[in-house]
């Protein structure tokens, strides 16, 4: 049985180590592990793949592969990644990583959300400057607690029950937007609901939190009429993919002060372009899609795959099966 690994990208920490697969081949002995590390190296290897971890396959690499059975990616995100269709039309089946990013992703996002809630954003430019500005707290940038607050999560898969579960132990209200509606509503959640409700959600809340995958139906789901539902001085925090959200829209949103501020992981463009009105706003929180960042973040990836490994030898169902037809 021949695995390919192919997880050239961009940012060297989502490359897969050479220790990783490392392990792997002291793992599986019997099985031949080819690491590519170029798309001219992948291409040629394809051809005689069984299995390919990756994170990211070409429609004319997948052609090459007259072998190929099985696709784990080693994002959670598939829909632009992977030639699903083709995956689909062929039988091949497809997993993805989907949970071993939600804890860290989960913190980020209470932590953005408590530097603009308490304002440490204020008070660190006050430190830089040595002032002391306990009257502006108590007259311009009001602290305002977590507590009582209501937050909805658009998309309650693994990264936003995670953040559901933190958002209730601040005593926050969570409503929760997914499409299964017949899957158990978590104790930390006060309300589900379907996308067809999305305008009811998201009105009177006070943090929204992005973490839906992006697909056509995600694709601008949040433009200026849904924000302005969101009560004033709400927070926006989008860890899922920049185009979900209309970003001029919400650059005017911030700049007219109907929203308090917003935590931003992803961006419609990235790098996000230097010249966009984001940087220079002091309520927004910017970080370089990296909120799932984490030293062990291979090892468990590598342990995902393992376990799926043996499942595939003994023939068994595979965790974290993808649906090609909705894309996640």
């Amino acid at each position: 049985m021949n695995v390919m690994i192919f997880t050239v990208w961009p940012v060297a920490f989502w490359q897969t180590p050479k220790s990783q697969v490392e392990r792997l081949r002291k793992r599986f002995p019997e099985i031949s592990f080819r690491h590519a590390l170029t798309d001219d190296e992948a291409s040629l290897a394809i051809e005689t793949t069984d299995i390919a971890l990756a994170s990211r396959l070409s429609a004319a690499m997948v052609e090459r592969a007259p072998r190929l059975r099985w696709v784990h990616s080693t994002a959670a995100a598939v829909a632009n990644l992977l030639p699903l269709d083709e995956f689909a039309a062929r039988g091949i089946i497809v997993t993805n990583s989907r949970g071993i990013q939600a804890v860290p992703i989960a913190e980020h996002v209470m932590g953005g959300l408590l530097v603009l809630a308490r304002r440490f954003n204020v008070m660190f430019d006050a430190q830089r400057d040595r002032r002391w500005i306990q009257n502006d707290l108590t007259r311009n940038a009001w602290p305002w607690s977590l507590q009582g607050r209501k937050m909805t999560i658009l998309g309650l898969g693994t990264i936003g029950q995670e953040v559901a579960r933190r958002a209730h132990a601040f005593g926050m209200s969570v409503t929760g937007i997914r499409r299964r509606l017949d899957q158990p509503v978590p104790a930390f959640v006060e309300r589900m609901v379907g996308p067809d409700r999305l305008r009811d959600a998201l009105s009177g809340c006070d943090v929204l939190v992005i973490s839906a995958p992006f697909i056509s139906g995600t694709d601008g789901l949040i433009g200026t009429k849904e924000i302005e539902l969101l009560n004033g001085g709400a927070i926006i925090i989008n860890v899922a993919r920049g185009k979900i959200v209309d970003e001029p829209a919400l650059i005017t949103a911030i700049q007219r002060g109907h929203l308090g501020g917003a935590v931003l992981d992803v961006f419609e463009s990235e790098p996000l372009d230097r010249a966009s009105p984001l940087w220079s706003l002091p309520n927004v929180i910017i970080s370089p899609h990296s909120a799932g960042v984490r030293p062990d973040h291979w090892d468990e990836v590598i342990d995902l795959f393992s376990e799926n490994l043996r499942r595939f030898q003994r023939g068994e169902p595979l965790l974290n099966m993808v649906n090609c037809d909705a894309g996640y």
